[in-house]
């Protein structure tokens, strides 16, 4: 009989190891961490530094797994959570703050106003307000549902009210200077750019001419010092503690990943889908 967690060795990639790995190595390469409040925030950041992010689309518990590990390295991060029920715990909020970590609002107002940009406001007022009760709420993340017509980003239109109006530092997506940190996400089970990333991808930078797949090419890359500056953004729910649970979301991404590429190469309408909090949320 085979012994599943014997499978999930130091090499298995989107497991926690790995991702422990990629934190030690960071460390050992002599970079800092910084919250995206505090790459926002206006203050003197470091010469070599990383901003950690993390889209809690779905398993909070994940993330809770992934905060503990960055905790005890002393390592602060970014949570960017959704408002719906299956992740909007106000337990995690809380630890996620008492353990040293940024908390924000992962928004997907104009989905879920099929792109009325007045009612995307209003229901993004009311979500804010729910996670100010429970966390210091200073930065948004948009996120990012391949299945919906809409991009959620499209509600900072001119006209509309922006992040200072909310009293935000800023929108991860469109606050940072992304020719100034090299970011790479973990959308679609893969670092590199393309076509799996459909919302996923950062506006106004400049060409990114270094790409990689694995975590371990990742960790290469820091520990050779080809870069600065980094974003890293991931998902917990695509990282695993157990053979089963690895097996399972490898299985889950391939299928969306097949979906993807039909939904690049042969776009069809999916605009009766905008908004729907009961389609797979973790597409981004």
């Amino acid at each position: 009989m085979i012994d599943l967690e014997s499978v999930l060795d130091m090499r298995s990639d989107f497991t926690y190891q790995a991702y422990a790995d990629l934190l030690d190595a960071a460390l050992d390469a002599g970079y800092e961490f910084v919250t995206v409040r505090e790459y926002l925030g206006g203050g003197s950041l470091p010469e070599q530094f990383i901003v950690l992010r993390h889209d809690v689309d779905r398993k909070p518990w994940n993330a809770l797994q992934m905060a503990q590990i960055e905790s005890v390295r002393d390592v602060p991060s970014t949570y960017y959570v959704r408002a719906i029920d299956k992740t909007f715990k106000p337990d995690l909020l809380t630890e996620l703050e008492a353990l040293g970590h940024e908390v924000g609002y992962h928004y997907e107002s104009m989905d879920v106003a099929d792109g009325d940009v007045e009612a995307a406001h209003e229901n993004f007022e009311r979500n804010l307000q729910r996670f100010r009760r429970l966390a210091d709420i200073d930065t948004v993340c948009m996120h990012g549902n391949p299945l919906s017509a809409h991009d959620n980003r499209d509600m900072w239109v001119e006209g509309a009210p922006d992040c200072e109006d909310y009293d935000l530092e800023g929108e991860a997506y469109l606050s940072m200077d992304f020719e100034d940190v090299t970011y790479f996400s973990d959308t679609g089970r893969t670092w590199r750019d393309g076509a799996l990333k459909v919302k996923d991808h950062t506006m106004g930078e400049g060409d990114k001419t270094i790409q990689v797949d694995s975590t371990w090419e990742l960790i290469g890359l820091l520990r050779d010092g080809e870069i600065d500056r980094a974003c890293l953004l991931t998902h917990p729910n695509r990282w695993a503690g157990s053979a089963a649970e690895l097996t399972a979301e490898r299985a889950k991404d391939g299928a969306i990943n097949a979906f993807k590429y039909g939904l690049h190469y042969a776009p069809i309408d999916l605009a009766d889908d905008a908004g729907d909090d009961s389609a797979e949320p973790n597409v981004g």
